[in-house]
């Protein structure tokens, strides 16, 4: 009788940054990745690979390997073992697993599958999901929002589906968060800087964002706006960026390195691309506002680190995640029209989508979101308060108290009822 852990691969992204957080506080006799990716560390121990697969292996084989996943897994497993799995991939190689070996298949959704998977991925993932979810043991969500995906879109009973947020290590983003900026960044931080952190991807929405700034740009002439993260639509985003008029710095791996020589220099863009950083913590906390423009979310890890930086957010009241953690006494299914002074955070209506040229007028959405931001960036003490707020409610997603929740859903006798 034994746990197991498994994942696609440890690549930096939110849902492999969680699974290498919550592998040491949960005892474990083996952590199996399908792929051999692992730029993530999960307490010094050594995974196992259920293949040769990595990042340059086609999505199409990966996907047709779900059967040999699953029989190389079952033939690790015993009746009595219980597998925890994250992400869809490793859910489904788990539950096929499970009816092999006669494990416990625990698996953990981590967005709304309805609205992240289309094309190619969708046709192919969507009606695994259907068919493959409710034959687990058990379902972790890891909201209201994601739970309510699978039960309305999927077909998954609801009372298999437990949730659990995701956890942080909030004394360590707090301490990291205090480190010194490196100085040609320094000089930045002496004007407004709006900044935000998370994959460039379509399910967060950042062309909003560029475009919404032009209006703040225009009021705030010091303004600078910062994105931190990498993404298959960081091309697109930079080449938007200077279609808007913005001196826009393309970051480290652009090429560009002449842009980092000088500090001086560096303090004259009004859009930075600094990439990955393995701290963005430092940088958040001397940030005036951080900007969430997500179209659809599960549990938002940026926005938590953000408000454990000490950073007032605005936040997309998106489906799923931004209202159970800025206003978790209202219903988490409500989504505003206007903007919401919540408790720990301002919510705004959702933004379209469409990706509109340069030069289309603002939507109204769009419009309503400059205003907010200008607003606040002129209310120092409306500041100061969303960022004292949104640090206390930081404190209870701290990963002590979920991996508790995750240590006692593991153990047998308590698994035997969601079974």
């Amino acid at each position: 009788m034994g746990v197991k852990l498994l994942i696609n691969s440890l690549f930096r992204g939110g849902a492999e940054k969680q699974f290498a957080a919550l592998a040491p506080h949960i005892p474990h006799d083996a952590l199996y990745l399908l792929e051999r990716d692992m730029t993530l560390e999960t307490g010094g121990e050594s995974p196992f690979s259920l293949s040769d697969h990595d990042a340059a292996t086609s999505s199409v084989l990966k996907t047709a390997s779900i059967p040999l996943y699953a029989r190389r897994l079952a033939a690790l497993s015993r009746p009595r073992d219980t597998v925890l799995s994250f992400m869809e991939r490793a859910n489904f190689v788990n539950v096929l697993a499970s009816e092999r070996s006669g494990h416990r298949a625990v698996i953990c959704e981590r967005t709304q599958p309805s609205r992240e998977f289309s094309g190619i991925r969708a046709l192919a993932f969507k009606p695994l999901i259907k068919k493959l979810y409710p034959r687990a043991s058990v379902i972790v969500a890891n909201s209201n929002g994601v739970k309510n995906d699978l039960v309305s879109n999927f077909s998954v009973p609801a009372d298999k589906i437990r949730i659990i947020n995701n956890g942080y290590d909030i004394t360590a983003i707090a301490e990291k968060a205090e480190e010194p900026l490196p100085a040609p960044y320094a000089g930045i931080f002496k004007r407004p800087v709006l900044a935000t952190s998370g994959r460039l991807t379509a399910a967060k929405g950042q062309w909003h964002m560029l475009r919404l700034f032009r209006k703040i740009k225009t009021a705030r002439k010091d303004a600078a706006l910062m994105l931190f993260g990498e993404g298959e639509l960081r091309g697109y985003l930079m080449r938007l960026s200077e279609e808007l008029g913005f001196k826009t710095f393309r970051g480290r791996r652009s090429g560009n390195r002449e842009q980092e020589t000088g500090a001086g220099a560096l303090e004259n863009f009004d859009v930075y691309f600094p990439g990955f950083e393995e701290n963005p913590y430092k940088f958040l906390a001397h940030a005036r506002l951080f900007l969430f423009t997500s179209l659809w979310e599960g549990f938002p890890n940026a926005l938590v680190e953000a408000m454990a930086s000490g950073v007032p957010v605005i936040s997309s009241d998106c489906a799923s995640g931004p209202r159970e953690i800025l206003a978790p006494d209202t219903p988490f299914e409500f989504q505003t029209r206007t903007p919401e002074p919540a408790p720990h955070g301002v919510l705004m209506p959702p933004l379209s989508g469409f990706r509109r040229r340069a030069s289309t007028p603002l939507e109204p959405a769009e419009e309503l979101w400059a205003e907010t931001a200008l607003a606040l960036l002129n209310d120092k003490t409306a500041r100061e308060n969303y960022a004292r707020s949104g640090l206390e409610r930081a404190k209870d997603f701290e990963l002590s108290k979920t991996a508790g929740q995750w240590r006692e859903l593991l153990i047998p006798e308590n698994l035997i009822k969601f079974s």
